[in-house]
């Protein structure tokens, strides 16, 4: 792991959401949104530990068979509408703590959320976190072609995570994948993975 850098990959993925149904279990090329988040975190050498926060069963026995992803319970209060950055924080302030794996805090150097609803990201995760790092970063997002924050990934250093600051110095990164809300834009997801699957076939 690149010197000064160890990252928690926090993936929220609850099921209640209101535009496209069961969103996060919804499958494209064959894996739900939830498993490309989890392939997507696990590629990242500099990211040595995975947390799912769900409240479904469903997407609990997905997580499950990946066997070293750690998942927790989402509480009702952090369903629904709730900031998805209290989500974090509340992982890091009780949730570790709860589960007996306090000692990710002493590890870790940054919190990376992951949600579920961009499937064909395009930058790696260990480019954006030594981008971060490079550049100083309190905090970064990417962001889309329109320079709007998409929440395919946001890097946030663990100390501000921890005390609930986030956060101060904000950087973007453009990765301008799907953010799925609608039934096209799975069609969608799937053509461009598709692509990108085959163009590294090809190299």
């Amino acid at each position: 792991m690149k010197k000064d850098i160890c990252a928690l990959a926090i993936i929220p993925a609850k099921v209640d959401s209101k535009r496209v149904k069961r969103k996060n279990l919804r499958t494209i090329n064959g894996k739900t949104l939830v498993e490309h988040a989890i392939d997507y975190a696990k590629r990242a050498n500099l990211v040595k530990y995975i947390i799912i926060t769900t409240e479904s069963d469903e997407v609990r026995k997905v997580a499950e068979s990946y066997g070293d992803v750690l998942i927790y319970h989402r509480d009702k209060e952090y369903m629904g509408e709730r900031e998805v950055a209290d989500v974090y924080i509340n992982v890091l302030q009780k949730d570790l703590a709860k589960y007996g794996d306090e000692n990710i805090l002493n590890d870790i150097s940054h919190v990376v959320g992951v949600q579920p609803d961009h499937p064909d990201r395009t930058t790696s995760l260990d480019n954006l976190l030594e981008y971060a790092v490079e550049n100083k970063y309190d905090d970064l997002f990417t962001v889309d072609s329109e320079g709007t924050r998409n929440g395919a990934v946001r890097i946030t250093k663990k100390d501000f995570v921890l005390s609930g600051t986030m956060s101060r110095r904000v950087g973007s990164f453009l990765d301008n994948c799907t953010n799925i809300h609608s039934e096209q834009d799975i069609i969608d997801a799937g053509i461009n993975i598709e692509n990108m699957n085959n163009q590294s076939n090809d190299k």
